[in-house]
């Protein structure tokens, strides 16, 4: 999936840029309203557009990008909440419009639903680790950390949700099945934080359930 990225602000940009390779996709990123209209000549399968840009407004990109390709997916991220201006964005065709602040999990789990998304082979755990979708093995500097069945099992359902909070239910659920042992979650979260070097990346989301830091 190739993605374009067209916001000024340059840490949110570099921000969210290092976390979209992570996942795998294919990044393109621009911080000039004129410049990204140039661009957007080249196929993107999604584009995430912030609307007050240097020399170009978003809304206009928007409105090239759909008549260039009506079926192009358009994300609007902005601190924009004037109803006014988010009606346009969406006259105009975008497919969702993303208020500043945001958790960019939310963009992420967006994503994955509207283009069925799945993680490639090699997803990217820190600098170091590495989870071998396919063998189900992490990988740590080249060096394989043995896992058992469960500790293997939560961190795929961990990793195949990216960017969301899996609940303590479908943890169970995909772990132990049907007749799941409630309760047992917490002490296999602990035991596979202590075997991964990268194990700080696993996070409680309050009482909620578990899920990968978004870096």
């Amino acid at each position: 999936m190739k993605i374009f990225i067209v916001e000024d602000n340059e840490d949110l940009n570099q921000f969210m840029t290092d976390t979209f390779l992570k996942i795998g996709y294919d990044v393109v990123s621009c911080s000039d309203g004129q410049r990204a209209f140039e661009l957007v000549e080249d196929f993107f399968d999604l584009y995430l557009i912030d609307i007050n840009l240097p020399n170009l407004n978003g809304l206009e990109l928007v409105k090239k990008i759909k008549s260039e390709d009506i079926n192009s997916k358009v994300f609007i991220i902005s601190g924009d909440d004037n109803i006014d201006t988010i009606l346009t964005a969406y006259d105009l065709g975008c497919n969702d419009y993303i208020k500043k602040p945001f958790d960019l999990r939310e963009i992420i789990a967006k994503i994955n639903i509207i283009f069925d998304y799945k993680i490639k082979d090699r997803f990217k755990l820190t600098e170091e680790c590495f989870y071998d979708t396919k063998s189900r093995v992490v990988y740590h500097n080249n060096e394989r950390i043995n896992l058992t069945k469960k500790e293997s099992d939560l961190l795929d359902i961990l990793v195949r949700n990216y960017g969301k909070t899996v609940s303590v239910k479908d943890i169970e659920l995909a772990v132990w099945g049907e007749n799941f042992a409630n309760g047992h979650t917490r002490q296999l979260v602990s035991k596979l934080k202590k075997i991964l070097p990268c194990g700080d990346i696993i996070q409680n989301h309050s009482s909620n359930g578990y899920g990968l830091l978004v870096n």
